[in-house]
């Protein structure tokens, strides 16, 4: 009896996996990142583009490929601290609760405004 419930509950398993990864968004064209590379100009990223038509989008924007606390907009406007480096959004798509995320390329350096 316990190798039956075993098998049973591995074929739920796998039925499961498999449902999820049905659903899962897959990216096929890479976010991208919009606007001027200078302090006080506003940079926009695009959702890039998915299979399995997501049902929702989430924003992490980084500086120089580390998160920015609190940088979760589509939209961002550029401060003293993103000169100097290069910025990039990351994009996580999600599809009846299943996600997977995708990383634009990033942009030039942030030159100060003068």
């Amino acid at each position: 009896m316990v190798g039956q419930i075993q098998r049973t509950r591995g074929k739920a398993a796998y039925r499961r996996a498999a449902d999820a990864a049905g659903k899962k968004p897959k990216n096929t064209v890479l976010p991208a990142i919009t606007g001027t590379p200078t302090e006080g100009e506003t940079l926009t990223c695009s959702t890039g583009t998915w299979t399995n038509t997501p049902d929702a989008y989430a924003y992490q924007w980084l500086r120089a490929g580390v998160p920015i606390a609190g940088a979760t907009a589509s939209t961002r406007v550029l401060d003293a601290a993103d000169v100097g480096s290069a910025m990039s959004c990351t994009v996580t798509a999600t599809n009846e609760g299943v996600s997977t995320s995708a990383t634009s390329a990033p942009t030039a350096v942030v030159e100060a405004d003068e």
